[in-house]
């Protein structure tokens, strides 16, 4: 790497490129629920210490930071540790590094609570998914006893092209089929969990949605480059592809369809939800 390159910690896509616009497009979702499981831990907000693996640009821990007695974050892009050091400013109780979540610095039995958000689809490129096993080790390492491990990720029911809860996806087809295989099935998460003896795992659909209102208002939008670069899924899509995307998805404009994909998708999202998140806690 030289020196005008920055770290980059996707196996996929290049997010010091996508960070840029990213806060634009997305929003976090599920906050009301990872509080409650974190509160759940028994440990007074004021006294929990969280940790948060792969913040993106942050906008989890901007929300987060507010209760908790302190919140450390470990991101691999530098644009995203940049994006998230200006967004929660001067915060004392704010603590990050750039790094790798296979790898953590921090010492045996640290945090209350670590919780990924759509982070695991990043880490492995082999269908045995041999880095998420590393990170679930990782991950029971640093926590404490009875604290808890959330994962925020997606089914692959919800990345369905033709039958899930993105309206866009059925125009990049190729692209989504290419991307659900990085999910790891959830039941197959489960039983991993349940392998390196974590307990009390459970699921949770969260509340919100992962893009930006004008998403579910707006075809338009998903004709945006800055939308486009905000959605890891592109990077398994050709300039060609994409252009085709973009001309079928005007088409659908033109005609009305598009209105009647996105009912499609708006129906089924009300249904099994945009995310899942997963949690499993380090017996005691």
């Amino acid at each position: 790497m030289n020196k005008s390159e920055k770290r980059n910690a996707s196996s996929y896509c290049n997010y010091n490129d996508t960070f840029v616009s990213y806060d634009q497009n997305r929003q976090p979702n599920g906050l009301r629920e990872l509080l409650h499981i974190f509160e759940e831990t028994r440990v007074p907000f004021e006294e929990q210490v969280i940790l948060e693996g792969g913040f993106g640009t942050g906008a989890y821990i901007d929300q987060v930071r507010h209760p908790m007695k302190e919140v450390y974050g470990v991101e691999g892009s530098e644009q995203g540790y940049e994006e998230t050091k200006q967004k929660v400013g001067d915060a004392e109780n704010v603590h990050l590094q750039i790094g790798n979540i296979l790898d953590l610095s921090f010492s045996d039995d640290f945090f209350h609570a670590y919780m990924v958000n759509q982070v695991l689809h990043h880490l492995d490129t082999e269908p045995s998914y041999p880095n998420l096993t590393l990170f679930l080790k990782e991950s029971r390492r640093v926590i404490k006893p009875g604290g808890v491990l959330t994962i925020n990720t997606s089914t692959h029911e919800q990345l369905n092209p033709h039958s899930g809860v993105y309206w866009n996806y059925k125009y990049i087809e190729k692209a989504a089929l290419a991307m659900q295989p990085r999910y790891i099935p959830v039941p197959e998460l489960i039983s991993r969990l349940g392998e390196l003896g974590f307990t009390d795992i459970k699921t949770t659909i969260p509340s919100g949605k992962l893009f930006q209102e004008q998403y579910y208002r707006d075809p338009k939008v998903a004709l945006d480059t800055d939308f486009q670069k905000a959605d890891s899924i592109y990077c398994f899509c050709s300039e060609k592809q994409i252009n085709e995307a973009n001309r079928l998805i005007r088409s659908s404009i033109d005609d009305g369809s598009v209105h009647q994909h996105m009912e499609q998708a708006a129906k089924q999202a009300e249904k099994i939800g945009e995310a899942v998140i997963v949690s499993a806690r380090k017996p005691l």
